[in-house]
């Protein structure tokens, strides 16, 4: 009898333990899927809360990580042509002597075409480096143009290499400030990226895209993510513009290899309007 209750127990045990591994082996299973689920429930909820989200998708791409290493452009300063400039702490600022005519529709949403005097100006050695830098984007708020060096075709956008130029109420730039992070050194092999949709998430997930609002630019970039004595490191982010409801326009960077959140008030509280 004894026996037999004890075969008894033994057959209701490994029953409940075939139990618990089926649920174990199940609960996985639906772990191993719920990157794909997480990621339509969250755009669902995203649209949910108004946020109108265009311009990303899910192809993975690669960049490298790249290397940038300070050059002095001050001595360069004093033969800058048709224009007053000084430099101080990385920084250089100029008036121009004779404004560059630009033609803009205050109701066109600006294209690189409307800036093409101005492309013509920085590329033809009137800019130190010139050649370098990319137009990015117009803010008609504050009637700034904003162009940024390109380091492996990719735009440096974080403030580190980048020409502001200043329009006056006749859309006439008339003056600029300008940086210049360096000499660009490519480090090792690309790395693979969250993609663009993934960034839109964390973002989303970590609180950083008020309700109602409109995502108007997903751009790859890069940031400096590391600085030693005579050089910087630069990784690639996700660089993103989003409109509120009171028209303001907001701009939040996502680290493209570690899927993070980064944080950097200059930048985001830059009001732009980039086309895709």
């Amino acid at each position: 009898m004894d026996f037999r209750r004890s075969t008894l127990v033994l057959i209701i045990s490994f029953l409940f333990l075939d139990i618990f591994l089926f649920g174990t082996f199940w609960q996985m299973k639906k772990e191993v899927k719920s990157p794909l689920n997480t990621s339509i429930n969250v755009m669902e909820q995203m649209r949910t809360d108004g946020i109108t989200v265009t311009g990303v998708n899910t192809t993975v791409e690669s960049l490298p990580i790249i290397q940038i290493s300070p050059t002095n452009i001050e001595h360069l300063v004093p033969t800058l042509p048709s224009q007053v400039a000084t430099y101080d702490k990385g920084v250089i600022s100029s008036q121009l002597l004779a404004p560059i005519q630009l033609t803009l529709d205050a109701n066109t949403t600006a294209t690189i075409e409307n800036f093409a005097e101005l492309t013509t100006y920085v590329e033809s050695g009137s800019i130190i480096n010139g050649n370098q830098y990319r137009w990015f984007n117009y803010n008609p708020t504050t009637r700034k143009v904003i162009y940024a060096q390109r380091a492996n075709q990719i735009p440096v956008m974080d403030g580190s290499s980048q020409i502001i130029f200043t329009l006056n109420a006749n859309n006439q730039v008339i003056s600029y400030e300008q940086t210049f992070a360096g000499n660009v050194e490519v480090l090792g092999s690309n790395r693979t990226l969250i993609t663009s949709q993934k960034a839109m998430e964390v973002l989303y997930l970590a609180g950083r895209i008020p309700t109602r609002s409109t995502v108007s630019v997903v751009r790859l970039s890069y940031y400096k993510s590391l600085t030693v004595k005579d050089l910087s490191i630069y990784s690639p982010a996700w660089y993103v513009e989003f409109k509120q409801v009171d028209g303001q326009t907001l701009v939040r960077r996502v680290d493209a290899i570690r899927g993070t959140v980064l944080t950097n008030e200059a930048t985001e509280t830059v009001n732009t309007t980039t086309p895709q």
